[in-house]
């Protein structure tokens, strides 16, 4: 076994049955971590106040704490285990103070003050986020150790991820792969323009340095999408890595805990609601593209083209002034600045405002993004290649964008979905396996 003292995990865990698994999962790692933080925890209302649903997650929380405890007095885990109570009478979150933001957040807190206790080096001990409901294979944090190593100037990681649906209604793994579908596709494009933000938030597959966090104040504690905005932050910090050889699997769950994410987001699926998580058009990442390259001429000259015509929409006028006028004589000062303040949220914010989902449209754009993974990207070459393991999606995937009975995303099968992620997740993975790190 090899040195494992600078890994530390948090987990946050509300409702998780699956916690003991997942604990002797990390039990079973290739390499073993020093610490593990689980933040158990709920609102404390949930402890009185007569709804039946909460009442379930109460006990559920308090079983998952018994079963843990007997488990590590019987046969103490081979990590150090440390529980934070945010679920009993007295430690449940108040009226302010709720959610996994608080939990993700408490739990990370807490790993960066083990490892200042400790004496670690923070610049090399790696905080690993990871949940209860995502299985991990058994290198999965030699892996991420060993990107890290590979990257040292990196301060985070976003790692692939791949949703598991084997035993799921047909009806849910339809929703589930089509919302995985969305969310591989989106990241493609932004590959696919080059966009500064070209990475993909999951909670439980994300990872950085215990000094990056310390730099850049932690994570926001938000109710949801606490994921994403840590990963913006952590990407105007510094690079981030995107790949990594070992996958996450999370599970395909639907779920109330969030107010937006991958639970949710089937749920409205389920009842045919898929407005949020439309397959944009490329043409809408190519403008985004066009407008940074704009920058350094707008730096020049102090007036901004066209192609910046929709910064000025969200910024308001003369919005290129006060950074302008910072960057003294550093154009590249001034463009870095720039890009952050046209950021990951404000680039969705973008393609919401200027594209509509459609059922027909999103199935057009959603071919010619297939057609190009097959014929034109980094990804492309090698897939009609025998020797190749991705090439029996090739002819699958020429048949279904050539399908001319298919009119839009409705007519597409479990099967056809099964088909589109999949493809579309190997596309995703060879491109970042070729550029690991963005800088």
């Amino acid at each position: 076994m090899q040195d494992s003292s600078m890994l530390y995990v948090a987990i946050p865990a509300m409702d998780e049955p699956g916690l003991a698994r997942t604990l002797s999962d990390i039990a079973d790692q290739s390499r073993l971590p020093a610490w593990v933080g689980v933040c158990i925890n709920q609102p404390e209302s949930y402890l009185h106040d007569g709804d039946r649903e909460h009442a379930r997650i109460a006990e559920s929380n308090q079983e998952t704490f018994r079963r843990i405890s007997a488990m590590q007095a019987e046969k103490p885990f081979p990590y150090a285990l440390e529980i934070i109570d945010r679920f009993r009478p007295g430690k449940a979150w108040d009226s302010r103070h709720f959610g996994v933001g608080w939990a993700r957040k408490t739990v990370m807190d807490r790993a960066l003050e083990v490892a200042r206790q400790k004496g670690e080096d923070l610049r090399r001990a790696i905080l690993v986020c990871m949940d209860a409901d995502t299985r991990y294979p058994e290198n999965y944090l030699e892996s991420i150790q060993k990107q890290f190593s590979v990257y040292p100037q990196a301060v985070g990681l976003a790692n692939p991820y791949y949703h598991e649906t084997a035993g799921a209604p047909a009806s849910l793994a339809l929703a589930m792969l089509r919302y995985e579908s969305y969310m591989k596709a989106y990241a493609l494009n932004l590959l696919r323009s080059g966009h500064p933000y070209a990475f993909t938030a999951v909670g439980s597959s994300m990872a950085c340095t215990l000094e990056a966090y310390r730099r850049i104040g932690g994570i926001t504690p938000f109710k949801s999408g606490e994921d994403f905005y840590f990963l913006q932050k952590l990407s105007k910090y510094g690079p981030l890595i995107r790949y990594s050889p070992a996958l996450s699997h999370p599970a395909c769950r639907l779920s109330s805990r969030v107010f937006f994410g991958t639970g949710p987001a089937l749920g409205k699926g389920l009842e045919g609601h898929w407005e949020s998580y439309p397959f944009y058009p490329y043409r809408l990442f190519s403008r985004m593209q066009d407008a940074y390259s704009a920058l350094p001429g707008l730096f020049r000259s102090g007036v901004p083209d066209s192609r910046l015509d929709f910064w000025q929409a969200a910024f308001g006028p003369l919005w290129w002034e006060k950074p302008r006028r910072h960057a003294g004589e550093n154009a590249r000062q001034f463009v870095k600045t720039c890009i952050g303040k046209f950021d990951a949220l404000r680039s969705l914010q973008f393609l919401k405002a200027s594209y509509r989902q459609d059922d027909r449209q999103d199935w057009e754009n959603l071919r010619e993004l297939v057609s190009f993974l097959l014929f034109s990207s980094p990804a492309s070459a090698g897939w009609n290649e025998d020797s190749e393991p991705g090439s029996r999606f090739a002819a699958r995937m020429e048949a279904l964008v050539s399908d001319a009975s298919i009119k839009g995303l409705p007519d597409l099968s479990l099967q056809d979905w099964q088909s589109l992620r999949d493809f579309l997740h190997l596309s995703e993975y060879r491109w970042l396996e070729k550029q690991a790190l963005l800088p």
